[in-house]
Parts: C-alpha cells; structure tokens; sequence
C-alpha cells in the first residue's frame, strides 16, 4: 500500500499519491532533539499542520536540492505524515493507522536521499554516528535502508563520505540479512532508539509482514 501523500516538488505543495506522475523518491532524516527543532506554518501541506525541522534548516532549500539532484516528486514524513497539532489533530490517529505501517513503502522503489546530520543540514566533521539521536541509532532508518541512496547535504568532503558509505554498507548488509528473522531483528532495534516504545513493534512488524501490516495504534 502506498502513502498518503506526496510532496511535489515543481509545484511545491503536498498532493496525493495518485497524483504524481512518476515514482517519488524518499527522503530519509535524523530528528534532532526537540531543543533544537523549530515549528514551521508552511503553505507546501496547506497549512494543514506546522512542521518540524530543525531550527538551521529550510525546506525550500531541501526542495532545490532535491530538485538539482533529479528528484520531480518526494515523501517527507514532516510534509506528507500528519504530525501533531493544527486544526485537524483529530484526523491524526486515524490517518496513522493506516499510514505509519506503510512508511516503509516510500523508501523502496526510487531513489532515497539521506540526511545524516538532521533533514536539510550539511554533512559535516563532528557528525557522531554513534549518538542516540544519530540516523544510524534510530529505529524508524530501519527501513530506510536503500540500496538506492545518496548523501543529503553533501559538502565535498571525500573522506567523510566514505566514513558515512561503510557505516550505511554495514547497516544495508544488517537489514538485508534480518528480514524475516525474528532473532536477528530484535538484535538490531536492541540498540535503536525511538521515541515511543510502540515505534520498535511498529518496525518489527513492518520487516516481519508477509503481505499486510497491522494497523498502527
């Protein structure tokens, strides 16, 4: 099952799914500390609900990224997930039931563009892939995990990108390896972090699924 939506880049708002023309890539991101995050009221989702990103970031400098690198169409789960509060918070727990399990589904068919060191940030010396809030700790980069994928924020720096492309090339051959086996992915969320508990069984249940996932609640 696809998602909801999508974030179409060359009109810059958020459309259904069915809308987009070709297969959307999917943006993949480390959340930062909510002490380091901002809420933004943007018009790209219709002002449905404000968007968090971290206070540095701009996401009309993502979408020109994006864009530059050959993107026409994208999920972002800040724009196209509905997050918490505006004036239709209501809607969210039953939007999630139905969209959470399936969000693995947008990273699996195009590209997946990574943002190690927090979405729209540049890839910079002093990233720690070791910390709980790093995209390598992280429960929901789980699924993530593309063979398809390119460095967000790149700057250049050759040997950092090869620090960053043997750390994912040891995730990628993890995650390969543990789909559906029980033992070897409780091994992996063992040490992830999230923000909910129910976040790991949501993961766990996504790798494990035969054909559907439960309902997220």
């Amino acid at each position: 099952m696809a998602p909801r939506r999508v974030w179409d880049l060359f009109s810059n708002r958020v459309v259904p799914w069915w809308v987009a023309l070709h297969t959307p890539w999917g943006i993949s991101h480390a959340w930062l500390d909510i002490s380091h995050r901002k809420m933004v009221d943007t018009p790209i989702n219709g002002h449905e609900w404000p968007v968090p990103i971290p206070e540095d970031a701009n996401l009309d400098l993502v979408r020109i990224e994006m864009l530059n690198l050959g993107a026409e169409y994208a999920w972002l789960d800040v724009l196209c997930l509905r997050q918490e509060g505006g004036l239709n918070e209501d809607l969210r727990a039953g939007e999630w039931m139905l969209d959470v399990p399936n969000i693995g589904n947008a990273y699996l068919l195009e590209k997946v563009v990574c943002y190690f060191n927090g979405l729209g940030r540049p890839l910079e010396h002093g990233f720690d892939s070791d910390s709980d809030r790093s995209w390598f700790k992280r429960t929901w980069t789980l699924q993530e995990t593309s063979r398809n994928w390119m460095i967000g924020g790149d700057t250049g720096d050759e040997m950092l990108n090869e620090e960053i492309q043997e750390i994912f090339k040891s995730q990628l051959v993890s995650v390969r390896g543990a789909v559906l086996d029980v033992v070897r992915l409780l091994s992996l969320l063992r040490d992830r972090t999230s923000e909910k508990d129910v976040d790991k069984v949501a993961a766990l249940a996504y790798f494990l699924a035969d054909t559907n996932t439960p309902a997220h609640n």
